[in-house]
């Protein structure tokens, strides 16, 4: 039986407190959401703060984590200072609206011999690390660009425990790399991750499963992730991370109740 509660992240582009709501009436334990929009740390004031908090505490549902919407990959100075500010206002929403993390896309991590954008991504990584710390916060590295073990070494070269990955299975998919394994390697940096894999997306699919013949484009080796998580005592959540195009509340009843089968 899998230990970890489940949790739902939101559509940015649907009413948020609908959602909220919904998700505690399909079963949600918690929830992650775009720091963006009516939600964004300049549009949600100290009063919609509070307001938040209370619609949480209200439905008994967790505020797991917010995202960080990224545009641009971190690996050039390029405005890094305007990107680190807006970064900076995020951490402190999620620190006043009661996580204690916070995810973001950064971009694929620069290979060794490219040294010039690999320092700068290793500079832009170290700030917001030493900025999430300073919120009382840890800054989490959504995964789906590359291998666990390659992750995991650039994290122990940057040595900040602020620094954490979030792990994707269904973007790991994507490119080939197995999620299995990602966790395994990943261990104590892994400080949250999804339940989703992409067997049922639209998308198109170039890459052969990871897991071998027996798992067609996408599909996740659910019995040995969940195992994984287990071998590395994950106590984190499960997050159900819908496709855009369908209705968030059925996906999330549908992963649950296959969820309940382990």
């Amino acid at each position: 039986m899998i230990r970890s509660p489940l949790g739902l992240r939101l559509d940015p582009a649907r009413p948020i407190r609908d959602q909220i709501r919904g998700a505690a009436r399909v079963g949600a334990r918690g929830m992650v959401f775009d720091a963006a929009g009516e939600l964004g740390p300049s549009a949600l004031t100290e009063t919609g703060r509070r307001e938040l908090r209370h619609i949480l505490r209200s439905v008994e549902l967790e505020l797991i984590a917010i995202s960080l919407p990224t545009r641009r990959p971190f690996d050039t100075l390029d405005q890094l200072e305007d990107r680190l500010r807006r970064a900076d206002s995020a951490f402190a929403l999620a620190y006043d609206l009661g996580t204690r993390l916070a995810l973001a896309r950064v971009g694929a991590l620069p290979p060794a011999e490219d040294a010039e954008r690999r320092a700068a991504f290793a500079t832009a990584l170290t700030e917001l690390g030493k900025r999430a710390d300073h919120r009382g916060i840890r800054f989490a590295i959504e995964s789906g660009t590359e291998p666990g073990a390659s992750l995991a070494g650039f994290l122990d070269e940057l040595a900040m425990p602020s620094l954490a990955v979030s792990l994707d299975p269904s973007g790991l998919l994507r490119q080939g790399i197995d999620p299995v394994a990602a966790a395994r390697e990943l261990d104590v940096r892994l400080a949250h991750a999804y339940a989703n894999d992409a067997a049922s997306s639209s998308r198109t699919f170039t890459a052969v499963n990871p897991r071998g013949m027996g798992f067609p484009p996408g599909a996740l080796d659910w019995e040995e992730y969940l195992g994984a998580l287990e071998e590395i005592n994950y106590r984190g959540y499960l997050t159900i991370w819908p496709e855009t195009d369908r209705e968030p509340l059925a996906q999330f009843t549908r992963m649950a109740d296959r969820l309940r089968r382990f």
